[in-house]
């Protein structure tokens, strides 16, 4: 049986034609609806060159829901959501033509779902930002040291984030005090094979990383630009959920590889870490790069 892999923008975007339809011949490449929408939303000519990369075929990749979905079925079904793939969607589909030739305009039904997940994911933002702003609460160890002890503190702060379960089901437990869903799992339930785990880590390795970008403060002038980054970050947090589910992912992203390698050391990163002779040995350049010289 083939391997599931989570897909990112990041390799659909950055990788040759080539290596994109290798990736979708050699494994069962998983999309989110993130990055589905995210790929909606994309300037034009990054969407025609995402979507054209894609086999020109019934069911190029499987879909798979977000995030949310995942934890809204952990708590009705109280058990883990893995193995990932057995929630693809199974159904028939193709991208239609107009998204290859970046001529795309949502409307109807699809432009409901669009404001929706705009809606959502402007408030997932505003979490991701208020859990940044307290995560140095969680680790005393990193507050009030010097600057030459900062950049260290993060790193084990992040080390300890990654491989401390116990410490992670000591954080979901502060969230339940919160704002967290009505009969969400209890603590000592929840494994690394949860979403609502991967959930907790996700945040707080990804809020360490920006507090110690930003020096341990959030930015008092919180912007377009700002919000903007913000909600990337989170974004990325997601993906990071899944592939850390999923234990396989093809991204060109160096943050999210590294955060994947944090927590889950074996994962099978596409393409394969310097070190690593795992992954598929494919031709990453970019197509235009691949382009006779004149």
């Amino acid at each position: 049986m083939k391997i599931s892999v989570i897909l990112d923008k990041s390799f659909l975007d950055g990788a040759s034609t080539e290596a994109v339809r290798a990736l979708c011949e050699d494994y069962v490449v998983l999309v989110s609806d993130e990055l589905f929408f995210e790929l909606i939303t994309t300037r034009p000519e990054s969407q025609q060159r995402c979507f054209s990369k894609l086999p020109d075929k019934t069911n190029p990749v499987y879909l798979i829901p977000n995030v949310g979905s995942l934890l809204r079925f952990e708590i009705e079904q109280e058990i883990a959501c893995t193995p990932v793939v057995d929630h693809r969607l199974n159904d028939a589909f193709q991208f239609s033509n107009k998204l290859r030739d970046g001529s795309f305009i949502p409307d109807g039904q699809m432009l409901q779902y669009l404001e929706e997940w705009k809606s959502t994911i402007g408030d997932d933002t505003r979490g991701f930002i208020e859990r940044w702003s307290i995560v140095h609460q969680f680790f005393p160890e990193i507050n009030g040291i010097e600057w030459k002890e900062f950049p260290n503190a993060i790193k084990e702060a992040r080390q300890r984030t990654a491989t401390d379960v116990d410490f992670i089901r000591g954080i979901y437990a502060s969230f339940l005090d919160e704002d967290a869903p009505r009969n969400a799992p209890r603590p000592d339930r929840i494994t690394p094979e949860w979403a609502f785990f991967r959930w907790v880590q996700c945040q707080i390795l990804c809020s360490l990383r920006l507090f110690g970008r930003y020096q341990g403060k959030v930015p008092d002038s919180q912007g377009g630009v700002f919000l903007e980054k913000a909600e990337h970050s989170m974004l990325d947090s997601y993906h990071v959920i899944h592939g850390s589910l999923v234990g396989a992912m093809a991204t060109l992203d160096e943050e999210i590889r590294e955060d994947l390698l944090l927590l889950r050391p074996t994962c099978l990163l596409i393409p394969p870490t310097a070190d690593s002779s795992a992954g598929a040995n494919y031709g990453l350049q970019s197509d235009a790069a691949q382009a006779p010289r004149a």
